[in-house]
């Protein structure tokens, strides 16, 4: 044919073809994965569903920025291969690819040469090999610049791009990088495309900020026997008005087997802990195994649902989203590794404090960012082994300190032995739903009237009012006379003042405390009632935990705080150890100088635990344990009249 013709014959037919119109994912079928993959050859899906919405999302008209946080090893990176490719053949702009440092950069372009030359479409655009400097390689196709480079100040602030891939810019942390090459796409308000790759930070960091700002989606799969769909949870706890009985009160999640083959002698083997790992249905306690059917069958049912419940429909979502996976969501890492690396990770922070272990794990095998506020409190936790029933001789005071749910429909309580030098043992704690059921506790305990010191922050009248129904006449000797005098609950209230000023009544003298005088309230007004009228003080807030704070570090020759062994991971936020560190010391500048105070590390996390033991230091203050006891001294005095 002659060449003219044949150059005339190839333009018009390949202007007339019909252009492809399926997904990015359905395209990546006939490419090639070559040097740099793990699993080589054509490219199933089939196999990683959990790719498929944030390649839908990447592909939408209507979606900006994809922002994908999960699991190393788990196949997020070759998001951005499949989409490169798909773009180079499919749909022309200018795209700029960043990784987390220029040493990777000849790596990936050595990666997606390959790729992209499997197709033969792409194959022709290429009229040159890629150009590779020091810190950037550059592939120039008909229509199409791609630029490879890492993630830095040059690269950041330069030409416009319609197109920008962040990989791994966890690792920059706050350093404004991951918004710097965002801005590079203003020129294209309405065909932009961000995508951001990567495993979890530290909560916070930049790529974590940017991931929150999206809509929110996380993996779920259907259980395979009862078809309810529900994320790979690490730990899961079912409340206690679950519609299964049995169930309330237990988790579900990632599990492993507890006997005498795994945990012999109080000690894990980990081989045969791995052999027993598997999932926890949380709608019916199901038994997840690890094998190649299950895991086929659970990742052909993956789907995601938003924060609300929503379920993923790429034809509805706009704007930015994002999309988050565990370790578990590819089929070819079984349960067993992360289960004995959790473990191992939680003996090393437990026993030794060291917690690198345990962060790299959320990071890396959860997909999450870590708290930098947990771990920048971490400490080893040491048990010291004793008997709650035991005659202590050391003992001097008992008491029992509630926490109160705004609706007192839930309490939270702890009961502790108390020596006269500081040394406090933890002998119950739990959650109670009346009043009745703490006075049920108090009399196990055999704790004071007196003793029993309730938070009445909220609802202080009802609260007092409970306070001063129970208690009883007590014979309480002052100098040389004896009077009788109504001993009961007190109710105890936080407060942002630092100290509160206590006069002598004889001498006059001043000084100040961490606690207030004792306050009366009449619970009376309002009703017909006649009952005596509550005592209650106001505590230091700031004073009080940090206190609490040394004791509950161990800090050198602060007295003992022995505490009961904790029932779940420290990585639960209702744990024991979490609920202990649910807050922080914090400094502010006002208009009257340098203020401190105790906030929340996170307004959702559980502070329950560390409130009652808030409370066991004023009760300790007013009893004179920690500095001048308080003037009423039947607060801590003993009383020859039965408790209750």
């Amino acid at each position: 044919m002659n060449p003219t013709l044949a150059f005339l014959a190839k333009t018009i037919r390949d202007c007339w073809s019909s252009p492809f119109r399926g997904e990015i994912y359905e395209n990546a079928g006939k490419l090639n994965l070559q040097t740099g993959y793990a699993v080589q050859g054509l490219f199933d899906i089939a196999t990683c569903r959990q790719i498929i919405a944030p390649l839908q999302a990447i592909r939408s008209l209507f979606i900006r920025v994809v922002s994908v946080m999960a699991a190393i090893q788990t196949l997020k990176s070759i998001i951005a291969d499949l989409t490169v490719a798909y773009w180079a053949e499919h749909d022309h702009g200018s795209t700029l690819w960043l990784f987390e440092d220029d040493g990777k950069v000849k790596l990936m372009g050595k990666r997606i040469m390959p790729l992209l030359m499997s197709v033969p479409a792409i194959a022709a655009q290429v009229a040159e090999g890629p150009r590779f400097s020091k810190t950037n390689a550059s592939i120039s196709l008909t229509g199409m610049e791609l630029l490879i480079a890492g993630l830095n100040a040059g690269n950041v602030q330069s030409f416009s791009w319609q197109r920008v891939i962040v990989d791994e810019g966890w690792m920059h942390k706050n350093d404004g990088l991951i918004q710097n090459a965002m801005d590079r796409t203003k020129q294209y308000p309405d065909t932009k495309k961000i995508i951001l790759l990567g495993q979890g930070g530290i909560e916070d960091d930049d790529a974590d900020l940017q991931h929150k700002k999206t809509r929110q989606y996380e993996l779920h799969y259907a259980c395979p026997n009862c078809g309810q769909f529900q994320p790979f949870a690490l730990s899961r706890l079912r409340p206690e008005d679950f519609p299964i009985e049995k169930l309330r009160g237990t988790y579900a999640g990632l599990s492993w087997d507890t006997n005498d083959l795994t945990r012999p002698d109080g000690r894990w083997n980990f081989p045969e802990v791995g052999r027993t790992a598997h999932h926890r249905c949380y709608f019916c306690d199901h038994r997840i195994e690890d094998t190649p059917a299950i895991r086929r069958q659970l990742n052909d049912s993956y789907t995601y649902f938003d924060q609300a419940g929503e379920i993923w429909d790429p034809e509805t979502a706009r704007g930015a989203v994002g999309f988050q996976w565990p370790e578990e969501a590819s089929m070819r890492l079984p349960f067993a590794d992360q289960v004995v690396d959790y473990l191992t990770a939680k003996k090393q922070a437990a026993e030794l404090g060291y917690q690198i272990p345990l962060q790299l794990f959320f990071q890396r095998r959860r997909g999450k960012p870590w708290s930098s506020d947990l771990g920048e409190t971490f400490r080893p936790v040491v048990h010291e082994a004793y008997d709650v029933n035991a005659d202590w001789p050391a003992e001097k005071f008992r008491t029992l300190l509630v926490d109160c749910q705004r609706d007192l429909q839930k309490f939270y309580y702890s009961a502790f032995a108390i020596a006269l030098d500081g040394e406090a043992r933890e002998l119950a704690r739990g959650q109670a739903a009346s009043f009745d059921e703490i006075a049920a506790i108090q009399k196990l305990w055999k704790i004071k009237d007196q003793h029993v010191f309730v938070d009445c922050g909220y609802e202080m009248t009802k609260v007092l009012r409970e306070c001063v129904q129970r208690g009883h006449v007590g014979t309480l000797k002052h100098g040389s006379r004896l009077t009788k005098v109504w001993l009961c609950w007190r109710g105890l209230k936080g407060s942002g003042r630092e100290l509160f000023v206590h006069e002598h009544p004889r001498t006059g003298a001043k000084d100040l405390r961490v606690f207030s005088r004792r306050n009366m309230y009449n619970v009376n007004v309002g009703s017909d009632e006649r009952h005596p009228r509550a005592p209650w003080y106001e505590w230091s807030n700031l004073h009080c935990k940090d206190m609490l704070r040394a004791r509950r570090d161990a800090d050198p020759g602060v007295a003992k705080f022995r505490t009961l062994p904790d029932t779940l991971p420290a990585t639960d936020p209702n744990s024991y150890f979490a609920q202990m560190r649910s807050e922080r010391r914090k400094e502010t500048w006002t208009p009257k100088g340098k203020r401190s105070i105790w906030e929340l590390v996170k307004e959702t996390r559980p502070n329950h635990y560390w409130d009652c033991a808030a409370m066991l230091i004023v009760f300790m203050a007013i009893a004179g344990i920690i500095g001048q006891p308080a003037e009423d001294a039947e607060a801590a005095a003993p009383s020859p009249e039965p408790a209750v």
